[in-house]
């Protein structure tokens, strides 16, 4: 009898390490450098010491180069148990692109969407890359945007990363309120009151991110050494990086606010982590007297395959722990900032309702006179879409307000018209 419980206790506590494995995900993301399409660069035996390390169940990389390029980093890096994902190039031929690739055991891959950045004349702009996966034991989608920013200082370069972040929020502003998102990559982003960084953690509209490890004010500051990405080297290498040494924080994995708290799927708090970075390499090269995050082999690894470190996080794919496993409902009416705004010729108001009432949305001008009602009418619980046109330019240039009005509560915001 002993033995036959042994054995069921032997089972049961097998079951579980096998339910709570392939439940748990780690995410993550790596600017590789430029990896080439040679037939075999000489870093790879960097990178794979490198995943092998971590050993992601997704990894999202920034700056491949081409087709050959994925291929290669699957054949010469990863192991049989990865698969990559569909890849697309750049709409411009001369910029980086982005690659996913996954462990077919837990993930199914569906799509990668190019959302598509409009340059200006004389400009190239990266793509935004969308890939969305299905987790194949609880069947829970999730969506992982991958960006590469434009680089460098100075106030056209962020705002030329402010219009790559309002493209992309204008793409999550349209998705499902419950729906299960996450940003990666190379932001480019120097301090947390850069336009683009504001832009992506603006709770004001539907689509926002969750930075899960905030620092306030300019990154490059030894008290957040801790945070850093890059540059993982002092002096120059042949491959071109950037010098230095540690002391930016470019590289991010931001969550959507569904991630948090006790939904079915959720960031696993604490999990955030810059890889190699031991917070006692400031200004110095990852691999210079030691580190005490990851071992000689990896610190020396991580400094010849890139100058930036890996960021990765922790996510939990089970049963969520309250009762109902229900997406989350305001308690209350919500309306959104239209998009996009400014606009010409029209525009998309978004708001959500807690439950079955009647609801009106109304325009006004900037002296209080309705323009339009373009809701009048008992609607259920939801998210709605409405759309405000302007036909034949009968509305001049100028600030306009909408007003959403339920159950004896109004809110209201403006928006702005421009011919």
């Amino acid at each position: 009898m002993k033995k036959i419980l042994a054995a069921a206790a032997l089972f049961l506590i097998c079951i579980t390490s096998l339910f709570f494995a392939q439940n748990k995900a780690r995410i993550m993301t790596y600017n590789v450098l430029n990896y080439t399409d040679f037939e075999n660069d000489s870093r790879n035996i960097y990178y794979k010491k490198i995943v092998n390390a971590v050993k992601p169940d997704i990894l999202v990389l920034q700056e491949i180069k081409t087709l050959n390029s994925v291929e290669q980093f699957l054949t010469r890096v990863l192991n049989t148990k990865y698969r990559a994902g569909a890849f697309f190039p750049n709409q411009a031929v001369n910029e980086t692109n982005n690659a996913v690739f996954y462990k077919d055991s837990l993930f199914t891959f569906l799509e990668n969407i190019p959302i598509v950045i409009q340059a200006d004349p004389g400009q190239t702009e990266r793509d935004i890359s969308e890939f969305k996966f299905v987790h194949k034991f609880t069947k829970d989608t999730i969506i992982i945007y991958s960006a590469h920013l434009k680089s460098s200082t100075g106030t056209a370069n962020e705002q030329r990363r402010l219009k790559e972040v309002n493209t992309l929020r204008g793409r999550t502003a349209t998705i499902s309120s419950s729906a299960y998102y996450l940003i990666v990559g190379d932001f480019n982003i120097y301090s947390s009151l850069e336009p683009a960084y504001l832009k992506l953690t603006d709770t004001e509209s539907a689509g926002y991110f969750v930075d899960p490890t905030p620092i306030t004010g300019v990154f490059n500051n030894q008290i957040y050494a801790a945070h850093h990405t890059q540059s993982t080297r002092w002096s120059s290498l042949p491959d071109g990086g950037a010098t230095g040494g540690l002391d930016d924080r470019f590289d991010f994995l931001m969550i959507s606010p569904t991630l948090l708290g006790s939904n079915r799927v959720k960031y696993i708090s604490g999990s955030y982590t810059a890889f190699g970075n031991d917070g006692q390499h400031f200004d110095r090269s990852i691999n210079d007297a030691g580190n005490s995050a990851v071992g000689q082999e990896v610190a020396d690894a991580l400094y010849y395959s890139s100058d930036h470190l890996p960021v990765y996080a922790d996510f939990d794919f089970g049963i969520p722990s309250s009762v109902s496993a229900e997406p989350y409902i305001p308690y209350k009416s919500v309306l959104y900032q239209n998009y996009p705004n400014p606009f010409n010729p029209e525009t998309v108001i978004r708001y959500q309702l807690p439950a079955a009432d009647f609801v009106t949305l109304k325009v006004y001008d900037i002296l209080g006179n309705e323009i339009a009602t373009l809701v009048n009418e008992f609607q259920n619980a939801g998210i709605y879409n409405s759309k405000f046109s302007i036909l034949n330019s009968q509305l001049s240039s100028g600030v306009y307000f909408y007003k959403l009005s339920v159950n004896g509560s109004a809110q209201s915001k403006k928006m702005i018209y421009l011919k």
